[in-house]
């Protein structure tokens, strides 16, 4: 059975404008109040706000006066016309959090003109169109297709913006934290990423019926519902202030920090001292422990074979968990993990995996082998 069997069109167009007007509303008032405070946040909650109350409003249109029933032409006439400035309003608000809530002028003109342009092309066009709105219109047609091709050309400018910040937020996080922890904001890269993928099939598939429009459709509906529900967990988490700390820290040492030899014997101390056992280090604690400058460190580390924190602390770790496992064979994994600063026995298997070329099981067998 067809998913268009068992989804009718009218149901699901009324559940998109339940479920987007609900996103609207959280965004809007369920917000605590120390999330207002900050300035990215606050920005982008209203962007992704609008951007939910178009898309509802879009549904809600469709539903109303049956565009998709009454012709393709038409169905995406209403689509593009409230689609472009709604996916718009939804990749500024993820690129409003990449940015700490600074967007250049020069962005938000580019993009506002070739939504104006989408604009302008479909409204003028069916005023100017001598075939009535119910009927099947070849000029507006083709107004819909170079609707359509200004969308993809939006979407990619976006995303080559959102792609750069987020490559920058990776790269300041790699180097603060002493693991990777895309878990803080991997929720952006697969919201950006899917909807530039969804972007590019828009002229393809939105002229289509059945089966393969339901399926982009319900495709475009979860990934917008997600990108909203993760960008208001992350709003209202600690996660932002640990990004915005590590990016700040890449800053700071980005300002022409010369590198320091004599930083080299702290570091010495510091690995004696079985500090990089401890959990959840960062620059600042690690700096902290070794009595530097936080931004000499990061330097330090840049200009070594290490790179990053994460470079320095995991081969010690590993280091470690190889003399437990030979002398303490009893110990389970967990505890192994545990006692080298591992988060977690998966991430302790994967780093161990990575440096030695082998599990730690097989690790353990081969010594009691003897090999």
């Amino acid at each position: 059975m067809y998913l268009r069997d068992m989804i009718t069109i009218g149901e699901m167009q009324i559940s998109g404008v339940l479920t987007m007007l609900m996103l609207s509303v959280m965004l809007m008032l369920c917000v605590p109040h120390r999330s207002i405070r900050r300035n990215s946040f606050a920005r982008a909650r209203w962007l992704m706000a609008v951007g939910t109350g178009l898309i509802a409003v879009q549904f809600l249109l469709q539903y109303i006066f049956g565009f998709r029933q009454m012709g393709i032409t038409q169905a995406v006439f209403c689509n593009l016309l409230l689609f472009t400035p709604a996916t718009l309003c939804c990749s500024m608000a993820i690129l409003y959090m990449q940015n700490h809530g600074k967007v250049a002028l020069r962005t938000w003109m580019t993009v506002c003109l070739l939504c104006a342009i989408s604009t302008l092309l479909l409204i003028g066009t069916m005023l100017l169109d001598d075939v009535p709105i119910r009927q099947e219109s070849p000029l507006l047609r083709m107004a819909d297709y170079t609707g359509a091709l200004i969308y993809v050309v939006m979407q990619s400018y976006i995303f080559s913006l959102q792609f750069k910040a987020y490559k920058q937020l990776e790269l300041a996080v790699d180097e603060y934290f002493d693991r990777e922890r895309h878990d803080l904001f991997g929720w952006m890269g697969w919201s950006m990423r899917t909807m530039a993928f969804l972007a590019f099939f828009v002229p393809l598939v939105i002229f289509m019926e059945g089966k393969t429009l339901v399926l982009f459709s319900v495709a475009y509906f979860f990934s917008i519902a997600y990108s909203t529900i993760s960008l208001y967990t992350y709003g209202v988490s600690e996660d932002i202030s640990r990004v915005e700390e590590a990016e700040t820290s890449e800053k700071i040492t980005a300002k022409n920090e010369k590198y320091d030899a004599a930083i080299e014997k702290p570091i010495e101390k510091w690995i004696k001292s079985d500090a990089y056992r401890e959990h959840n280090l960062t620059l600042s604690v690690v700096a902290r422990q070794m009595k530097v400058p936080r931004r000499q460190l990061q330097e330090w580390l840049r200009q070594s074979e290490y790179k990053n924190l994460a470079g320095l602390v995991t081969p010690l770790r590993i280091e470690e968990a190889k003399r437990i496992l030979i002398e303490r064979p009893e110990w389970s994994m967990e505890t192994i993990a545990d006692h080298c600063g591992f988060s977690s026995r998966e991430y302790f298997h994967r780093a161990f995996r990575q440096i030695v070329g082998t599990t730690p099981a097989k690790f353990l067998q081969k010594n009691e082998e003897g090999y």
